[in-house]
């Protein structure tokens, strides 16, 4: 810790005076700089911690957080394992569904489904049922004989409401191949904002489906959704233990994972730009640093003559270089949490500024901002780190003046 007098030094030189005022110049554009490229930090982290946390409220609406399935991935008591499962702590509901691929078809258009059977008693409850988590036109597929169609897909099929649309079965029994076709009508379109849901999803009555692939088995999977998604690995292991072995269990990240190793390059890319904006920063604090040890050289000199020792004077210039820099990262925190604070009024202003803001705008406007104490500590640490290293080269620098030198031809 710097004693008193070191710390009267600090604060002198941190006002060079009048020949010093370039140095004060670059030092104030460290400061500012450091404040830019910490407040950037802050609100890139939160707006990809945000973006991850918007895809996975969406992803695991549509289905669910963990996946269990069974051997062969059939399950034997469907409506047994899903009530077992309903009971573990910090699980909302489990829901089984059967699931397979097939062909649907529309006055010659035919496309690749993801075909979907749940009980009809079980649709009811369904965030994408309830509102929650998607827009839905129309009613459920509760009646046998209808369907749910993704948006997507309904828009390439070009049916609507009540409309019909054919799923076909190609069966391959005892070296025949049997080509059924199958009428449905259209009782509901959802769009969901996620891509493999909204082009390819077809939802129906587990009946109607048993019957399509010919089959006994009600449930390939039984679909699990979380209180807290955050306890997503104690739930797993709590399933774990009470299900046993012969079981898989998955996540909605794993199942998604392409997407999230894209994300994650994405943040990382993000976060390397805005980390050289501050390096950047901080190199404009060394350079300020070295100007001022050549300024102040004379007064060094005269400081070393009078006792103090090589030891203070580097410790004073850590002190300086230190209090541009943090106290920059202090104002770069304090902006960048501001800027979050006020993300919706900021959002409400520029809505009406642009009036009709694009789809790529709006998305951004309406993305969530989050950042964990963690993170806002590891940005601490980092920036700390940058600073005091940035001080030491001067600080050195200072120390070594020679005072004779200095002074014989000032």
């Amino acid at each position: 810790m710097p004693t008193n007098y070191e710390r009267l030094l600090i604060s002198r030189f941190l006002i060079p005076g009048v020949g010093g005022r370039l140095a004060l110049l670059i030092a104030a554009i460290g400061f500012a700089g450091v404040t830019i490229g910490v407040a950037s930090l802050v609100l890139v982290v939160s707006f990809m911690n945000g973006a991850e946390a918007r895809l996975a409220g969406q992803i695991a609406s549509v289905d669910g957080h963990i996946f269990v399935t069974g051997g062969r991935f059939r399950i034997k008591d469907p409506d047994q394992l899903q009530q077992k499962i309903a009971k573990i702590d910090g699980v909302e509901a489990a829901t089984a569904t059967l699931d397979s691929t097939g062909l649907i078809s529309v006055n010659g258009r035919s496309f690749a489904a993801d075909l979907q059977g749940l009980d009809p008693s079980s649709m009811s409850a369904l965030p994408l049922f309830r509102g929650e988590a998607a827009m839905v036109i129309g009613e459920p597929p509760t009646k046998l004989g209808t369907l749910a169609l993704g948006s997507d897909l309904a828009a390439r099929l070009g049916v609507g409401i009540g409309d019909h649309a054919a799923i076909t079965s190609i069966r391959n029994d005892r070296d025949t191949l049997t080509v059924s076709n199958y009428d449905f009508t259209v009782s509901s379109i959802i769009s969901t904002d996620v891509y493999p849901f909204d082009s390819r999803r077809a939802m129906m009555p587990v009946g109607n489906l048993r019957v399509i692939l010919g089959t006994k088995s009600s449930a390939t999977r039984v679909n699990v959704r979380l209180v807290d998604p955050d306890a997503q690995n104690a739930v797993i292991k709590a399933i774990h233990n009470s299900l046993g072995d012969g079981y898989r269990l998955a996540t909605w990240q794993s199942m998604n994972n392409v997407l999230f190793s894209a994300l994650t390059q994405e943040r990382l890319a993000m976060t390397v730009i805005i980390s050289m904006v501050t390096i950047i920063a901080l190199s404009n604090i060394l350079s300020s640093m070295g100007m001022l040890v050549r300024y102040k050289a004379r007064e060094i000199a005269i400081l070393r003559t009078m006792g103090i020792s090589r030891i203070s004077i580097a410790k004073v210039f850590v002190g300086v270089g230190a209090a541009i820099g943090l106290s920059g990262e202090a104002a770069g925190l304090g902006v960048g949490l501001i800027l979050k604070a006020s993300k919706d009024p900021i959002t409400e202003a520029l809505r009406m500024y642009f009036k009709h803001p694009s789809t790529e705008l709006d998305v951004l406007l309406t993305l969530p901002l989050a950042i964990s104490g963690g993170e806002i500590a590891w940005i601490v640490v980092l920036v700390s780190i940058g600073v005091l290293l940035s001080t030491l080269y001067p600080a050195v620098r200072a120390a070594g003046v020679d005072p004779a030198r200095v002074l014989r031809y000032t």
